[in-house]
């Protein structure tokens, strides 16, 4: 195999230890000093940590919300979790609200949805959009904007972030979607699945694994909610924040979204060169993972300042 076929051959230095070491099933870094990475670099503003839900009929949905104290907050986002729809360590995801509140200096609310094996599709597709109808009276009891909202999201979550944003199209008015390696498409035959089907971190089989588990039936072209790529039309869409990790097999996913968004549309891909899947987690430990998360969050910030 040639280093340019060899995916772990392309890895950024500061990454070959990290990469190392999670494949070794080591846990990463702690997720206190993962939230302090990104808030050291915006120490004015200091976080007020609280519990929430939405209230959807009978159904009660648990939320995390990350608020400035030293700052009037920006807007009001809502945060879905990645972990392949089934899984995620909490304290990790709260550390990435803490960042993307920290970074931005918005509201924000992690969302805990429903999740594999014991939900199935569309149960945290549900409670997305049920998250995404209730953020503008939060908004608004912040004393925000209730139409300076915005939906985030890393991987799964991701997904779930813009499946969200179509089907609310019409209803509820987004100002923005930051997007982290989204897994939103089902072509396992695209360049980024062709290059990095073995790539650290994450496989083309992984996808097509989670993906399977996820919908629990056969794919069909109108299974959009599931696989937002699918959609034929995200003219509804807000200017969205991609980022496209180079070593992720879900690369060209983020790629697509780009090229499909309206020239218009302000939308921003953010290159993650020699990044694997799920990058993020190394923020507080490689220098290159917090650069690439500081650029696409004030990317975001300057969508939700205009």
């Amino acid at each position: 195999m040639s280093e340019l076929q060899n995916p772990q051959a392309r890895l950024h230095p500061e990454l070959v230890p990290l990469v190392q070491t999670a494949s070794n099933k080591v846990p990463p870094g702690s997720s206190k000093s993962f939230g302090q990475a990104i808030q050291a670099r915006s120490p004015r503003i200091e976080l007020s940590v609280s519990e929430s839900a939405v209230v959807d009929g009978e159904r009660t949905i648990p939320v995390r919300t990350f608020c400035p104290r030293t700052i009037a907050p920006l807007a009001a986002i809502a945060y879905f979790h990645g972990g392949g729809f089934a899984k995620g360590e909490p304290e990790r995801h709260d550390a990435v609200a803490r960042a993307i509140a920290s970074e931005t200096g918005c509201a924000v609310a992690a969302i805990d949805f429903r999740v594999l094996p014991t939900h199935q599709f569309p149960a945290a597709f549900n409670d997305a959009v049920s998250a995404l109808r209730w953020l503008p009276g939060w908004a608004a009891k912040l004393g925000l904007n209730p139409e300076n909202i915005a939906a985030a999201g890393d991987s799964s979550g991701a997904n779930l972030a813009m499946a969200a944003a179509l089907e609310l199209s019409g209803e509820i008015s987004l100002r923005a979607l930051w997007l982290a390696y989204p897994f939103i498409g089902a072509d396992f035959e695209t360049a980024s699945h062709r290059e990095n089907a073995d790539a650290p971190m994450l496989t083309r089989g992984r996808c097509q694994h989670i993906l399977a588990e996820y919908l629990g039936r056969p794919l069909t072209p109108a299974d959009w909610r599931a696989v937002p790529l699918l959609s034929p039309d995200l003219v509804g869409l807000p200017p969205v924040v991609a980022i496209a990790a180079e070593l992720d097999p879900l690369r060209s996913d983020a790629e697509i979204l780009i090229e499909r968004m309206p020239p218009d549309s302000r939308s921003v891909l953010v290159h993650a060169a020699g990044m694997p899947h799920g990058f993020l987690r190394w923020v507080s430990d490689a220098q290159v993972c917090a650069d690439i998360t500081s650029e696409s969050l004030r990317a975001l910030q300057k969508l939700l300042s205009h």
